[in-house]
């Protein structure tokens, strides 16, 4: 009893070390005393803010040839902390204007009403995910499989992976999942990275939260904006499934990019006011440019969405106050021209080129993402696939709120812009990639609309309220009006019922990791493993265990996969468990050496009983593991 509470005090002190203190500690030494930003927004980007850290620290160490264990993880952390802190100290003294004081009593200042709003809505984003999650947080997801293998392997090797090559995995997905489990001896075969992945994805509503909150003034748009997001479709990609699917990437990548989005709208808010910049508009950039290269290192199709957004923000920015560009091309010189920005960037580049070059510059993944459609599933998303991936009413008040921007007297703001961008450029991105030369899955980048269309509707619900009391509306379409509310209420709830559904049957998973333990002790390193996708319940973990390379053992994919005229495959996965006693089969044998296969018994156990060469070693229900002799 004592050593499993010891064991999860030692768990969540590790997960605040990796996941909060060093983002906590960079905002100290960069605002002081400010309170340009309020307590509330320290918590919340603290978290995106040390994933960002953290990478830096252990590319450092990377480069420098240390070994990436428990005691120097902790020295790495500590020295990041204590040079934040002397920082922090030296410049206790900076004061705020006027401006900061007011606008900070009028953002983060709640009624009694609104604060009991925000924590009801914070509740049941938690506990909605939370009753999903605890019926799926066994380690079964495929791609979860694939990504806690490199972290083990971070683990075992003491350095940071280097992915043999393979253009797609990146550095940032893994380092604190590593982490973690180094300094806290956490299980990769336990709950912790459901628990580190759903904190970042909390973390990402969160950030999205405090955008809207800087970027509209309005509290009511903001924690309308928490409920599209955070408690309706809470469940639906890229939210809880996404969590328990170990789509790691796109998690962090939605936080890390609403937290850019956030920096800069802070670094560039002078143009909404026509002032000029103020003290704090090139630290504010600063701190986005040093996201963007978090960014940059932790999921490229994130950071390939972010810059399409970014260059149709500058387009349409720059075409809608053509007539003041000389001033704002003035103003932005001024911003960018500071030791702040240049200094981060500067080290960006440096880290970026010479110190740890992300894999996929160094491979053709660049190429393969451009380029015309080469798969239907990449032709585009229909209204349709749209509505079942992101909520039909949320798409309809999403694109309410586009017209009503687009209407609007600020709609020449640097926010609504952003916004406009946002939602705009991902849904041309999913719906017509032909267009931009696009050449990757659009459902997943379609995924990525979830965020702006729940700003967009929270801009929807709030514009029809306050446009019914000063307009004073008839009763009738106010009372339509709150009933479609309902039924958009329903819809986004819907997909929550799967939370409080009964517990799955955990025996096949259980079986396949006992067969995994068995391979584990008795295989030498020369034996080849090949095992089944289609049918073994969580295979893509049988990695893990036996750890001898990402592609070991071998695996027989989808059936479709080896039918797919555009990218011809390898077939020896599949006739070596299909037809295991043709020629074509033996030949296989042959050239790769396999000598153990796990297959599921109800589909392919006929072919290898009538095989005298093939001996069963290992009987289950769900799994079973023969030996050829």
């Amino acid at each position: 009893m004592l050593e499993t509470i010891f064991s999860q005090i030692i768990f969540f002190t590790s997960l605040m070390l990796v996941s909060f203190l060093p983002g906590y500690f960079l905002l100290l030494a960069v605002f002081g005393k400010s309170k340009a930003v309020a307590p509330l927004e320290r918590f919340i980007l603290s978290f995106g803010l040390s994933l960002v850290s953290v990478d830096f620290i252990f590319f450092v160490f990377s480069k420098s040839h240390r070994v990436i264990n428990q005691l120097s993880s902790v020295i790495g952390i500590a020295l990041f902390l204590l040079v934040c802190l002397l920082v922090y100290n030296f410049r206790n003294n900076t004061k705020d204007d006027e401006e900061v004081k007011k606008e900070k009593k009028d953002l983060f200042v709640f009624s009694k009403k609104q604060l009991a709003l925000f924590l009801l809505l914070i509740f049941a984003t938690i506990f909605i995910k939370i009753a999903y999650l605890s019926g799926t947080v066994f380690p079964t997801a495929t791609d979860m499989g694939h990504h806690m293998y490199w972290a083990k392997w971070m683990v075992e090797n003491q350095a940071l992976p280097t992915y043999d090559g393979m253009p797609d995995f990146i550095i940032g997905e893994h380092i604190i999942f590593g982490l973690i489990a180094i300094l806290s001896g956490a299980d990769f075969f336990s709950a912790f990275p459901i628990i580190v992945l759903l904190l970042i994805n909390l973390a990402g509503i969160l950030t999205v939260f405090l955008l809207v909150l800087r970027a509209t003034k309005q509290k009511s748009i903001a924690l309308l904006s928490l409920l599209f997001l955070g408690v309706l479709y809470a469940i639906s990609s890229p939210q809880a499934k996404f969590v328990s699917g170990g789509v790691i990437g796109n998690i962090m990548g939605n936080l890390l990019m609403p937290m850019a989005f956030y920096f800069y709208c802070r670094a560039f808010s002078f143009f909404d006011k026509e002032k000029m910049p103020d003290k704090n508009s090139s630290t504010f950039l600063a701190l986005a440019v040093f996201s963007t290269f978090g960014l940059f290192y932790t999921h490229h199709l994130t950071s390939f969405i972010f810059l399409f957004i970014t260059a149709l923000f500058l387009l349409i920015f720059f075409v809608l106050n053509f007539s003041r560009l000389k001033q704002i091309f003035s103003q932005i010189f001024k911003v960018v021209v500071s030791p702040q920005v240049i200094g981060v960037f500067t080290l960006g580049l440096i880290f970026f080129l010479f110190v740890f070059t992300p894999t996929y510059m160094q491979n053709n993944a660049v190429d393969t993402a451009v380029g015309a459609p080469s798969k239907e599933t990449r032709a585009g998303l229909t209204i349709a696939n749209l509505r079942d991936s992101v909520g039909e009413s949320r798409i309809a008040f999403g694109f309410v709120g586009i017209v009503l921007i687009a209407w609007a007297t600020r709609r020449k703001n640097f926010e609504n812009i952003l916004f406009l961008s946002w939602v705009i450029m991902i849904f041309i991105m999913s719906a017509f990639p032909h267009l931009l030369f696009i050449n990757l899955p659009s459902s997943r980048i379609g995924n990525y609309l979830s965020y702006p269309l729940a700003i967009l509707s929270g801009y929807s619900v709030y514009f029809f309220f306050t446009f019914s009391k000063e307009k004073k509306t008839n009763p009738l379409i106010t009372a339509s009006f709150i009933i479609l509310l309902t039924f958009v209420f329903v819809d986004g709830m819907k997909d929550s019922a799967q939370a409080f559904k009964k517990n799955e049957d955990l025996s096949p998973i259980a079986q396949t990791f006992n067969a995994s333990s068995y391979l584990k002790k008795n295989i030498a390193k020369n034996d080849i493993v090949l095992k089944d996708h289609n049918y073994i319940t969580a295979d893509s973990w049988i990695k893990l265990f036996l750890m001898q390379g990402y592609k070991y053992p071998l695996s027989r994919g989808y059936f479709k996969r080896y039918d797919d005229t555009t990218k011809p495959r390898e077939m020896c996965t599949l006739r070596m468990i299909a037809s295991p006693s043709g020629q074509d089969a033996r030949t296989c044998f042959a050239e790769t050496g396999t000598n153990f296969i796990m297959i599921n018994p109800a589909y392919d156990s006929a072919q290898f009983k009538k095989i005298s060469e093939f001996d069963l070693v290992y009987s289950a229900s769900k799994i079973n593991t023969y030996y050829r002799k």
